[in-house]
């Protein structure tokens, strides 16, 4: 039996329906040659075949193309044998049932009757926790209760775990394409723990590959497809660009290698490093942000202001070197505001905030001369962006004096040392970043709760940190003899 409990149209299970035909022609054709017997007719049926669509008329499209399906194959058939049982009167046109597959029995829709494998496989539907309706959330809450850890899963989570409950202990298996989310950064401790500790393991893996489709506008996602079942002891093979791995074990990194899983860890380091800080949110409509040629005009106009101007840098200005610039009123906020253009600006703020749904936000409109969230500390401090490029085999870094503002777009690591230059660059923390981080795409989204705090580093000597620092001054020569470039 072929099961896709989110089958849409039914694409999936007519290209398994059409496959399996071709493998029985393939077959028949081995054991008989053209001499076949015709009580050797097809046993592959569209009663065979079960899925699930919440949308009523692509579960309609589903049925009626199945059976255009059984037509084309029965041409087939009759092409390389000379007969074929007859398409009309039609016969059963596949269990494809309407509903909302996180709310329905799936063992009522495709019985686990004794006597038949199953296969569940298909394309659920995935988005993020942030991207989830109030009905999607409530299919989650539905699917996993009573757990509470769920929150931030991808949608498609759902369609494991029910998938996975499904098939324990019986005869069954089940494969997804799914984004690549599920198997990276805080994903993986939310969902693989729970499926690994009922017993199931990882079969086969196709790893991060870029998927597209003819729709109009189509933008194309990252996807892996992901193969589970109960425990065989067999081989379990790793697909890549179109290359077949046979390995021992596919964790839920989708790698060769034990099922350990990295959880974040959001309080302090595990190692014996400075604490990382996400950068300041501004929460503001843009009303605290200048470009070079507003900051310019701001202190023609008005020379006092200029104190209250500091470098505002995220990920792509450092990047680029392409600098903006904050109005940064934490102190003297009283004079700051007896200047015209400034009053105007934190008076739009104040109206942002006070409109916004956001109830923390309308709260923060009591200062609307201050960014929403400020972990700014006067200190030096090393810059890190939050997402960097999968083809880097460092992360980019660098350091910033104490008044610059890093934007929430990248992480600050105040130091007193510069030996932890050393150590975030360095390409034995890029090889724990591409094991545990999340992605944007293939892109390397840098947590300091998944990549920092986690990263297991030890204790080193006084003479140790001397000579990272050593090596830190020479990159930062080597950085001073192209002038003419960014860190891009």
């Amino acid at each position: 039996r072929i099961f896709d409990p989110a089958c849409g149209s039914g694409n999936f299970l007519i290209i398994a329906y059409k496959e399996l035909c071709k493998l029985e022609i393939e077959v028949f054709k081995r054991l008989y040659g053209k001499q076949i017997s015709f009580r050797f007719t097809s046993k592959i049926n569209l009663s065979q075949f079960y899925g699930i669509e919440l949308d009523d008329f692509a579960h309609e499209t589903a049925k009626l193309s199945l059976w255009l399906a059984e037509h084309q194959m029965n041409l087939v058939f009759k092409e390389v044998f000379g007969k074929t049982r007859p398409t009309l009167p039609l016969q059963d046109g596949g269990h494809i049932v309407c509903g909302n597959a996180t709310r329905l029995d799936w063992e009522e829709v495709c019985p686990k009757d004794k006597g038949y494998e199953i296969y569940i496989l298909g394309n659920p539907p995935y988005l993020g926790f942030s991207m989830q309706s109030k009905d999607q959330k409530s299919d989650m809450k539905h699917v996993f209760h009573p757990r509470s850890d769920y929150k931030r899963l991808d949608y498609i989570g759902c369609w494991f775990w029910l998938a996975a409950n499904y098939i324990k202990n019986i005869q069954a298996e089940f494969a997804f394409v799914s984004t690549n989310s599920i198997t990276q950064g805080e994903q993986v401790s939310l969902l693989w723990p729970h499926i690994f500790q009922i017993g199931l393991e990882i079969g086969f893996a196709h790893q991060s590959f870029k998927w597209t489709n003819n729709a109009k506008g189509n933008a194309g996602v990252t996807c892996v497809v992901v193969g589970i079942g109960n425990p065989t002891g067999k081989t379990k093979w790793l697909f890549n660009e179109g290359v077949k791995h046979g390995v021992k074990n596919i964790n839920p990194y989708l790698t060769n290698g034990k099922n350990i899983v990295v959880s974040k860890r959001s309080n302090f380091p595990l190692s014996k490093i400075p604490e990382m800080l996400r950068g300041d949110m501004p929460i503001d409509g843009g009303n605290l942000i200048l470009s070079e040629d507003e900051k310019i005009h701001l202190i023609e106009e008005h020379p006092e202001s200029s104190k209250f101007i500091r470098k505002f840098v995220g990920a792509s200005e450092f990047m680029k070197s392409t600098y903006r610039w904050c109005l940064w009123l934490k102190d003297d906020f009283d004079e700051a505001l007896k200047i015209e253009p400034i009053r105007k600006r934190v008076d739009a703020v104040k109206k942002m905030r006070l409109e916004s749904k956001n109830k923390s936000t309308q709260l923060f409109a009591e200062t609307p001369y201050l960014f929403g969230q400020i972990r700014h500390l006067e200190v030096p401090s090393i810059i890190v962006p939050r997402t960097t490029s999968e083809r880097r085999t460092y992360i980019p870094l660098d350091f910033i004096d104490k008044t610059t503002i890093i934007s929430d777009l990248a992480s600050s690591i105040p130091y007193n040392s510069q030996h932890i230059f050393a150590i975030i660059s360095s390409r034995i923390h890029m090889t724990w970043v591409r094991a545990v981080a999340g992605r944007l795409k293939t892109d390397y989204r840098y947590s300091s709760a998944l990549c920092y705090n986690t990263f297991p580093f030890p204790e080193i000597t006084e003479a140790q940190k001397t000579t990272l620092e050593d090596h830190v001054f020479k990159v930062l020569d080597a950085r001073e003899q192209h002038p003419e470039k960014t860190m891009a």
